[in-house]
């Protein structure tokens, strides 16, 4: 585990924060794969010492620059689900090339994993308003609706980056969360509880 990885040293965080920025700017610009802890540290303008006081290895900090990001595209909205989900797409979205650089390569897994925990919260919410009409269908808990959400949002995901002239991700996820609404008996004013 790197030895800083939640310093509260201001320098230290300052110079974490550059490789995240580093790694994120580059995961932009080519094939993860292709990048090497080099090309991040020379970005960054710091040593290869420095580097690996904060983290593992390039995966390391390509999944953490990811996880942060996905984490703050999202920071400012707490209790709307819709807006949430519709945000966080918004941010693939607008960095669809990083994307393409991920997939496939040694760091797919990780970006996936930060990226649905960062959908899940809003799916336990939709998940937890929908129970009522669920329940006397089905013994299912909040919990496996709201994977099967979070399953559903990826595959939105999937088959949009899978399609290279598709600019319409914002619009596919509005009509699923639309779908899930009018599913789980979310009427009009539960999707106002959503937004607000």
């Amino acid at each position: 585990m790197a030895a800083r990885a939640h310093s509260v040293d201001p320098r230290a965080e300052r110079v974490r924060t550059r490789l995240r920025e580093a790694a994120f700017a580059l995961a932009h610009e080519g094939p993860v794969d292709e990048l090497t802890v080099g090309d991040v540290v020379a970005r960054a303008e710091v040593s290869r010492q420095v580097f690996y006081q904060h983290f593992r290895d390039r995966d390391d900090a390509v999944a953490t620059a990811f996880t942060v990001a996905f984490a703050a595209a999202t920071a400012d909205i707490d209790t709307d689900a819709r807006a949430r989900i519709l945000r966080l797409f918004d941010f693939a979205a607008e960095h669809r090339s990083m994307y393409r650089n991920i997939v496939p390569s040694a760091v797919t897994q990780r970006v996936v994993t930060a990226f649905r925990a960062e959908l899940q919260p809003a799916c336990v919410q939709i998940a937890t308003q929908g129970m009522p009409v669920v329940s006397p269908i089905a013994s299912l808990t909040p919990d496996s609706v709201s994977r099967f959400l979070v399953g559903g949002f990826m595959e939105v995901l999937r088959s949009w980056m899978e399609d290279p002239d598709s600019t319409d991700l914002g619009a596919r996820v509005s009509a699923a969360l639309d779908t899930v609404n009018a599913l789980l008996g979310l009427t009009t004013s539960s999707k106002g509880q959503q937004h607000g």
